[in-house]
């Protein structure tokens, strides 16, 4: 099969949610299939960077997106009512070079990776698939209760506008794709058409345990410490969960592009680490992985990977309800701070409750979430879509 993949960003380095799913779809894809990249970039992609990527496709077309331009288009959007995360990624000169590589390229499916990109090829004469990922509006709109009432406003329009353009996509592919069942729900509400469920897969040879660690921190949160989502959180561990603990108990926050928020969070407790190169021994330096994330939508692959590498999980409900372990068997569940500090003083107090957690949680992401099994399914979907074009 060829395929023409279409990214808003360059799939590696891997330090965003988007980038994890794409990089290993085209992957596992790669094995099996002949790969086209279209992707998108708004900085420099070094030699190594492209060269990573051009071993999984035969053809690699990378455009770069000028922040003048951005601006541009981001105040065109707020005048047009359009919503920036379609304005941000989109400019018509590019759109005809798409076009122009689409039709060159002749492929049997075209796989869009969000709705970001959506304007590109929701047009084009080829089967087509439009992999959500995640409910953005969702996330907008949960993002929206926990902003300052200067920009409130704002996101909840982002809200409202990418609801209507999500739904309004469903008519112009063949096939929908989304992380979580639930954040499908909220795009198709009546499950027509359908938007089948394809969860992230983890790398569970790259993620093993290491028994032989000694951390140095009782807590760790990983994550990309740029993003709203996780420094929200992060604040919430540091001015909300440590002053409820003892004040021995120290927290490890790290990830790509802290955010000056999260960076002043650092003291004699708190480590705000930056990039890791090698994310692994940012698990294996703490004893218990916490993820307070009330907003943003879709699956949290960092608590999977923690899981994977044998740590004990404490997280919200609403986290949990894009994994589904099992409370108390396979994860902790907390929704408030004193909440966490309760989950986390269990954790510290019994060995054999970590014990119990590290091995359940473990075999749950073995059993549930591969790489190889999440594309097996996208395959499926990309034959069917075939089927409807012959």
């Amino acid at each position: 099969m060829k395929l023409l993949v279409l990214s808003s960003r360059f799939p590696y380095p891997i330090e965003k949610g988007d980038k994890l799913r794409i990089y290993h779809q085209i992957r596992e894809l790669s094995a099996r299939h002949e790969i086209h990249l279209i992707a998108l970039s708004d900085h420099p992609v070094s030699e190594s960077e492209l060269l990573e990527m051009q071993q999984y496709c035969k053809e690699v077309h990378l455009f770069r997106l000028s922040k003048i331009r951005i601006y541009t288009r981001l105040l065109w959007a707020l005048f047009r009512k359009k919503p920036f995360q379609q304005a941000y990624f989109f400019r018509p000169d590019i759109a005809r070079k798409i076009q122009q590589i689409a039709t060159q390229t002749s492929p049997d499916m075209i796989y869009c990776q969000l709705v970001r990109m959506a304007a590109y090829c929701k047009a084009l004469p080829f089967p087509k698939t439009l992999d959500y990922m995640d409910a953005l509006s969702l996330g907008m709109e949960r993002r929206a209760e926990h902003s300052p009432l200067g920009v409130k406003s704002l996101i909840r329009r982002e809200a409202r506008l990418l609801k209507r353009y999500e739904q309004g996509l469903l008519q112009a592919f063949d096939h929908h794709t989304i992380i979580s069942a639930s954040d499908g729900k909220e795009i198709s509400p009546g499950g027509t058409p359908v938007i089948h469920t394809i969860p992230n897969g983890v790398e569970v040879a790259h993620f093993l345990p290491q028994p032989e660690a000694s951390p140095q921190y009782e807590l760790v949160f990983v994550g990309n410490m740029g993003y709203f989502p996780n420094v929200e959180a992060a604040r919430f561990l540091v001015k909300k969960v440590l002053p409820l603990l003892a004040k021995e108990v120290s927290l490890l926050l790290a990830g790509a592009r802290p955010d000056p928020q999260v960076r002043a969070l650092a003291s004699d407790r708190v480590r705000v680490s930056g990039w890791v190169d090698d994310i692994r021994d940012a698990y294996a330096d703490g004893k218990v992985f916490v993820a307070p994330l009330f907003t943003g939508s879709g699956q949290q692959n960092k608590i999977l990977e923690a899981m994977a590498m044998g740590l004990p999980c404490v997280t919200t409900s609403l986290v949990n309800q894009a994994i589904g372990a099992v409370p108390e068997q396979e994860v902790l569940l907390a929704d408030s701070a004193a909440a966490f500090a309760g989950q986390v003083e269990r954790l510290r107090s019994d060995a054999e409750l970590r014990r119990r957690l590290a091995t359940a949680g473990r075999k749950m992401v073995e059993e549930k979430y591969s790489w190889e099994g999440s594309v097996r399914k996208l395959e499926a979907i990309f034959l069917e879509g075939m089927d409807v074009h012959t």
